[in-house]
């Protein structure tokens, strides 16, 4: 079963739209309605839906405080409004559509589709990289996949010198390139945290192996002679973490 939420304000709306649903889509389960902002963040960080149908307009804020704050974004999203001047920002987010409030059974069914065409490719793709990684589990943990709006990036964790924050894009920066990451940094700390890498500031993540030297001045000089900003209360702990290396 596909797992949906529906995030909605209006009591009438939410209750047609989850009526419209269990009519219409047999393989489709609403595991949640939510009416605002601070459950919807709660909910959305412990649960993992497949979809999300998503009002602008809600109690305690709008939609886009709800995507904010959250680390990462695994689940699809329907928006469902009844104004389209919110559809250029929408589109940053991994929108499968949009859908004018009132909603019509035909239109709701045909973007429904939509989104299943994509979850199917991607439970492919998923169902791929899952038997690469029990072929291959080692040689996978040296490598990090990265997606971006055009293409998808394998780089070995080894050749990443840093990472810097991009609002809520992370850029990573090798010896010869760079590419940006729709994911957050905090995202990626969480993963390569596990390797040689430490958040020295708010807005970057290091390779401590290229690290040069640490400044009087909270910066540290890498190999490739940049200067990266170092927070005052990490400049102790930093300087420790070196002397394990």
């Amino acid at each position: 079963m596909i797992k949906a939420v529906i995030i909605e304000d209006e009591y009438n709306a939410m209750n047609t739209l989850d009526k419209l649903i269990g009519y219409t889509q047999k393989d489709i389960e609403v595991i949640a309605k939510i009416d605002n902002v601070v459950e919807a963040i709660a909910f959305l960080k412990k649960q993992t839906p497949d979809l999300i149908f998503l009002d602008i307009d809600l109690i305690g804020g709008n939609a886009f405080q709800i995507l904010e704050a959250l680390d990462s974004i695994s689940f699809k999203l329907i928006f469902t409004t009844a104004y389209d001047e919110f559809a250029i920002k929408a589109i940053k987010f991994d929108t499968i559509d949009y859908l004018l409030k009132p909603i019509d059974s035909d239109e709701l069914t045909a973007c429904i589709d939509r989104f299943k065409e994509v979850f199917k490719k991607e439970q492919v793709y998923k169902n791929a990289l899952d038997k690469v990684s029990e072929i291959n589990e080692k040689e996978i943990q040296k490598t990090l996949l990265i997606k971006t709006a055009d293409a998808q990036y394998f780089l070995e964790i080894k050749e990443i010198i840093r990472c810097q924050s991009d609002g809520s894009y992370t850029i990573f920066h090798t010896a010869d390139r760079k590419i940006m990451s729709a994911r957050n940094l905090k995202y990626y700390e969480n993963i390569l945290s596990e390797h040689t890498f430490v958040r020295v500031h708010q807005s970057h993540l290091v390779n401590m192996k290229y690290i040069k030297t640490i400044n009087t001045n909270n910066t540290v000089c890498l190999t490739n002679n940049e200067k990266i900003p170092v927070a005052t209360r990490k400049k102790s702990y930093l300087k420790q973490l070196l002397k394990s290396l």
